[in-house]
């Protein structure tokens, strides 16, 4: 119930200020609802898989004062995961103050984001995010996302050619995640991919599925990466199964509604002061490795507050600029979105009877508890204790 009322609160300005383009009170309602958001995710209790498994550890993990006793070299993680999750500690040794710097750290910085590169509809980018990706970013993928927040802080060093900088805060996020070797290669994309094509980006993709299908492409990323042997053991893992019809399909379906929007932008050409077309254009790299290689869909999440601005700007263009109605745009804008709605479903719904009996994914969330009136949900925690046996740990 408690999701459903955070939709309405975030439906009220998307129909206010974004469609009906009235004025007055944005900053009020900007603020407000990134406090209902920070404060969901902050103040919930034992809701998500990955936070069940953080929750487990944080009695392990050191206080300031015990991190120079601390054996990075045989951590699990990452040493700035340690750094900060110490900070909380000593501040408190409850997990769910640090629920809350974590909440304080990724919200911001995203609304931030999408403000700064949205400036007419952020309320809707903010929408689109809640509805597909803040219980991901918020309970899921924690470590990831404030790498993720790291690299939407140093964009503008990127676009100003502010190597050192943008290096710099690339080396720092390497500290929580290794999946942050992404970040190095973004701004290869901006010399590589410079105009949307939605031809070339299929052909692209369909070369680099092929490509996978003849190369063993796992034995050559790890002899690249023979020289960490943490990495290539977490490489091994990670890459050492391959995926069926069904698994390739589905990230193909996933990868539909940007290929849409890249023909909008190409046919229409449309041109906007902030245009991520190298950036998006670069995630068909990530969903043509991904079909033949599991894990490697999960650098996707980089490219997603990118995807969303990218998304919202190009519907509000069509819908303000082309007409007819009927025309060939409209078509492609409505098939895009009805996917991309599929999709945002079929994350939630789909079935893990396999982990445990009746259960679909979005148990993870729901029900959703609080810190103040803690109770632990049964079904939930089978199901991730199941899960966790199932699934590879990045």
């Amino acid at each position: 119930m408690i999701y459903f009322v955070v939709l309405i609160l975030l439906l009220v300005p998307v129909v206010k200020y974004d469609l009906m383009a009235k004025t007055g009170g944005e900053k009020i309602w900007y603020y407000f609802n990134l406090v209902v958001l920070i404060l969901l995710a902050g103040l919930r209790y034992r809701v998500g898989g990955d936070t069940l498994m953080y929750m487990s550890m944080f009695d392990e993990i050191p206080t300031l004062n015990e991190l120079k006793y601390f054996d990075f070299d045989t951590a699990k993680f990452n040493p700035l995961w340690y750094i900060i999750n110490a900070v909380s500690k000593t501040i408190h040794d409850e997990f769910f103050l640090f629920q809350i710097i974590h909440a304080c750290i990724v919200n911001p910085v995203f609304f931030y984001f999408f403000r700064k590169y949205s400036p007419n509809y952020y309320f809707t980018v903010i929408l689109f995010y809640y509805v597909g990706y803040y219980c991901y970013f918020n309970m899921e993928v924690m470590r990831e996302s404030l790498c993720i927040c790291m690299l939407l802080l140093s964009f503008h060093f990127m676009y100003q050619k502010r190597w050192l900088l943008y290096y710099a805060v690339c080396i720092c996020a390497l500290l929580m995640h290794y999946s942050a070797l992404v970040m190095f290669l973004f701004p290869f994309l901006l010399l590589f991919f410079k105009k949307p094509s939605w031809k070339i980006q299929l052909s692209l993709f369909i070369l680099i599925f092929i490509f996978t299908l003849v190369v063993n492409v796992p034995m050559l990323l790890l002899s690249m990466l023979s020289l960490d042997e943490q990495l290539m053991l977490l490489a091994e893992k990670y890459l050492e199964n391959e995926r069926n019809i069904m698994g390739m399909l589905s990230l193909f379906i996933q990868y539909l509604p940007l290929l849409g929007m890249i023909y909008l932008r190409e046919r229409y050409d449309i041109r906007m002061p902030f245009d991520f077309t190298s950036i998006v254009l670069g995630v068909v790299v990530v969903y043509a490795f991904s079909m033949n290689l599991t894990g490697v869909n999960r650098l996707v999440n980089y490219f997603i507050p990118f995807i969303l601005v990218y998304t919202v700007n190009t519907i509000y263009y069509v819908i303000s600029n082309i007409k007819p109605m009927f025309s060939m745009g409209y078509s492609v804008l409505l098939s895009s979105l009805f996917v991309l709605s599929f999709n945002y479903y079929f994350y939630y719904a789909k079935d893990v009877s396999s982990s445990y009996p009746d259960t679909r994914f979005y148990a993870i969330f729901h029900p959703y508890h609080s810190v103040f009136f803690p109770e632990q949900d049964e079904h939930r925690e089978r199901f991730i204790e199941n899960y966790r046996d199932v699934i590879i740990e990045f």
